[in-house]
């Protein structure tokens, strides 16, 4: 009995515990505060969208119903079949409305001005949820009397426009009786190129537009007592196959909802895994900062365990302090990163179909607190875990360690533990397997590289460092591979870091580099399409006559593809076996033929055929876009069959382009030889480069006025919309792409900090042994520049492979790599790893040489 109670009064209570723990830190809480500051803005980011996921989730929940406008909605590129007519008279419905959409040119009578716009002629009830937001409030066109119009709001502005005024179209005149600020379901986004603007389609026929090839679609909707139910739900799924043969795409509200959810989450999924990747920064930053802390509180464990404390104890008090500054590092990030989610409503509100209110989704806001604190937790473990091992003798002989972390099952564990929850939150990020496990895959192939690269660098220089170099050249790189130095962890640690950060610049320029427009300034600055070949002489004799410049001429013929490599399409669409993209099976394509390739069009395999004629019992030669090629999977020589408008054509791939999509003119997935297309139905397309804005605009309201059918797109107007666009674009991912730097930043100083322990004693004895203040400086930079430079060059060529990874398999774009801020951040790092590592060695050179006895 006397025993058991003398054992329980040596076992010390938890408020010891805790008082120990706040004790502990009162010289130390500099060191831990660098631990807290690892943390702040990796936890911010993923906070920040996590958050405005949950927001976007919720509001999507909320306006389900009011994004369709309507419960059930049919879109068509033709005019609805007598079967579907049929169909449509069936459905026991509260409302229908219908809608015709083309692009046209509308006149602005009161300014002469002329402008490429969305038409929209409307009829019936829509939208039954939401609202048609009109100023002054109320008005509608889809059953007015009256020629009237609605437009938006950036068209009043642009052209001064004034209620009454009259806008001619086609060969209609409306006048005009507000504007709309916003339609249900769709954003403002595609206003900046083409604005919208309604009509009665009572008045459609009158602008006698119908009967041109423009690509024109046509929607009905409908609203149900109590939505759609799942009896015509099932309905719709049986009739899919009649659907598709009639070309007729169909939405409901759920279905929409679920489309809209898919679009969100692929924004935000990039996002978060920025956040992801400033977290494992923070993580790197962590270790080092906690092994830091923990080199210097070794002793201070000893003597506790020298005076009777249990090593699970003595753990105890550090795994408080830290426990409790990772929780606050965490709490400080969330609170910034709610601050963060309220502002990014107002950067990416306008690329969204509904406006969205901020709200705090606490849900949302702990997950991303709770998967940060214990992720951050395991890093900061992963160097206190060995001290578990930590020998009593410690406090008396600082030669008596700790077992090595590599035979610590424990530690083993801790990181197989991290690897999993990292692995977890790529697949929910992504929703998809293939890509999670190649960017974990990745991230771990980093690590094993940058690892083995540090154990070949040791070897190395240790056997082909010269003997001849200067003593402070030698001594730097034997420093290198010196026992017990840390050339491998700071290899690796500086060298995820560069691998991770530059890995995602590189996917930045490459998304941003993309939308990014070439040199315009010789190219067409006008192009007018939808131009009747009768009509092309005279649209050629206008440009003339307003001294422009003619630069090219393009046929623009519809076609369907029927058949690949002798399977019909019909077929492939239903094969789920086959891995082929829908969109390059369904689409209408829009072709044309010519004898030579353009500039902006580079031949890559095959050879180009210029001439060919209309020969049935011979495959017509054909040149495919490369994306079409990776989207069919076709090769040289593949045959494809083609609808020409009633007409079956039979085609064979003779070669392969890359088309720099980014020109400022029309590209074309399949071009045609001349020879064989003439005879067919077609579009025209005309570029001619005018001077001036005066110019353009009497040149557009010349050919306007003489042919009504005819629509023009003022290139320029159109380049400085993009351009905004995708300043907006640009600036959101910067704006979350520097937590991930500023995180690398911190990651980097801890890094280097954990070394300052050893060159305390390093540079005490250099100068025991005579070395001067300025030698061992010099040793310490040759060191820590090269410790830099290689870890960046190994980081920098890994993110190469890394970010080609990325936009081949999850953007499908083009790798774009700025060759000169590659080098240039190999040199960065080097300088910031110097530049750290020195700051970081203030006053250790100047170390009296009896330090080196007292240090121990």
């Amino acid at each position: 009995m006397s025993a058991s109670r003398n054992q329980s009064t040596l076992r010390p209570r938890a408020s010891w515990i805790w008082l120990m723990a706040w004790r502990d830190t009162r010289r130390s809480r500099g060191k831990l505060i660098l631990f807290g500051f690892s943390v702040i803005f990796g936890v911010a980011a993923l906070v920040a969208v996590n958050s405005l996921r949950g927001n976007l989730e919720a509001e999507v929940d909320r306006q389900s119903r009011s994004l369709l406008g309507s419960d059930l909605e049919f879109q068509s590129r033709e005019p609805f079949s007598d079967e579907m007519e049929a169909y449509f008279e069936s459905l026991d419905s509260k409302g229908k409305a219908s809608e015709t959409r083309l692009s046209t040119m509308a006149f602005f009578e009161s300014s002469g001005g002329t402008r490429l716009v969305s038409l929209r002629a409307m009829a019936g009830g829509f939208p039954w949820y939401g609202s048609l937001n009109t100023r002054p409030a109320g008005l509608s066109v889809a059953h007015a009397t009256q020629p009237v119009a609605l437009v938006e709001e950036s068209l009043l502005i642009q052209y001064d426009l004034e209620v009454g005024d009259t806008i001619r179209i086609g060969e209609a005149s409306f006048k005009l009786i507000g504007e709309f600020l916003k339609l249900p379901g769709e954003s403002s986004f595609g206003s900046s190129f083409s604005p919208r603007i309604l009509i009665p389609e009572a008045f459609l026929k009158e602008t006698k537009l119908l009967g041109f090839e423009s690509r024109k679609s046509f929607k009905r909707r409908f609203a149900f007592e109590n939505g759609v139910s799942p009896q015509l739900n099932r309905e719709l799924i049986e009739r899919r196959s009649e659907f598709r043969r009639n070309d007729v795409r169909v939405e409901t509200a759920e279905s929409q909802k679920q489309d809209i959810g898919n679009m969100l989450d692929e924004m935000t999924s990039y996002l978060s895994l920025v956040g992801f990747v400033a977290l494992l920064l923070g993580g790197v930053g962590i270790a080092g900062a906690v092994q830091v802390y923990l080199k210097e509180k070794a002793e201070s464990m000893a003597v506790l365990r020298c005076l009777g404390c249990q090593a699970r104890t003595s753990m105890f008090v550090f795994c408080i302090q830290i426990a409790i500054i990772g929780f606050a590092g965490c709490l400080v990030g969330a609170i910034i990163g709610i601050g963060v989610q309220a502002a990014l409503p107002q950067i990416v509100g306008q690329f969204l179909p509904f406006d969205m209110p901020f709200e705090f989704v606490w849900g949302r806001i702990g997950e991303a607190f709770g998967f940060a604190w214990v992720l951050t937790s395991l890093f900061a473990f992963l160097p206190l875990l060995p001290l578990r091992k930590l020998s009593p003798m410690r406090a008396i002989r600082s030669s008596a360690g700790v077992y090595h972390a590599r035979k610590d099952w424990l530690v083993w564990f801790t990181i197989a533990l991290i690897g999993s929850l990292g692995l977890a939150f790529s697949i929910l990020q992504t929703d998809r397997y293939r890509h999670a496990l190649g960017f974990f895959g990745g991230l771990v192939a980093a690590i094993l590289i940058l690892a083995a690269t540090g154990v070949a660098l040791r070897s190395v220089l240790r056997w082909l460092t010269p003997k001849t170099l200067p003593f402070v050249w030698k001594q730097g790189l034997s420093n290198l591979y010196r026992p017990n130095n840390r050339s491998v962890s700071l290899i690796v640690m500086i060298g995820m870091g560069a691998f991770l950060i530059y890995t995602l610049y590189l996917c930045e320029v490459s998304i941003l580099k993309r939308g990014e427009l070439n040199d315009q300034d010789t190219k067409p600055n006008t192009i007018f399409f939808d131009v009747q070949t009768d009509q092309v002489k005279q649209v050629k004799t206008l440009v003339e006559k307003n001294d422009a410049d003619l630069h090219f001429h393009d046929a623009m013929i519809t076609m369907r593809l029927t058949h690949v490599r002798s399977e019909a399409v019909a077929t492939l669409r239903e094969d789920r076996s086959q891995d082929l993209e829908r969109w390059a099976l369904m689409r209408e394509y829009r072709s044309t033929y010519r004898d030579q390739l353009r500039e902006h069009e580079t031949l890559v395999e095959g050879e180009f055929v210029s001439n060919s004629t209309l020969d049935s019992r011979i495959p017509v030669p054909v040149s495919v876009e490369e994306r079409m090629v990776e989207a069919l999977q076709l090769k040289l020589g593949d045959s494809l069959i083609w609808d020409v408008q009633g007409f079956s054509l039979e085609t064979i791939v003779s070669s392969i382009r890359k088309v720099d999509w980014r020109q400022m003119q029309p590209n074309f997935f399949v071009v045609f030889p001349a020879g064989v297309l003439e005879a067919a139905p077609a579009n025209h397309l005309i570029a001619v480069r005018a001077s001036g804005t005066e110019t353009i605009a009497t040149l557009q309201g010349d050919v306007v006025k003489r042919f009504s059918n005819i629509s023009a797109i003022n290139l320029s107007m159109v380049l400085e919309s993009l351009k905004e666009i995708f300043d907006k674009v640009g600036f959101v991912v910067r704006f979350m792409a520097s937590f991930t730097i500023l995180t690398g930043l911190i990651a980097l100083v801890s890094t280097v900090l954990t070394s300052r322990y050893q060159r305390v004693r390093e540079s005490v004895l250099l100068r025991s042994l005579g070395a001067s203040v300025a030698q061992v400086r010099r040793i310490m930079g040759i060191e820590y520049f090269l410790l830099g430079g290689i870890g960046s060059l190994t980081g920098v060529i890994l993110s190469l492979g890394g970010a080609w990874g990325v936009t081949h398999f999850v953007f499908k774009i083009d790798l774009y790599i700025p060759w000169a801020m590659t080098i240039g951040t190999i040199v960065m790092i080097g300088l910031l790893t110097l530049g750290a590592g020195m700051l970081n060695s203030l006053g250790i050179a100047k170390r009296s040489p009896l330090e080196a006895l007292r240090y121990d």
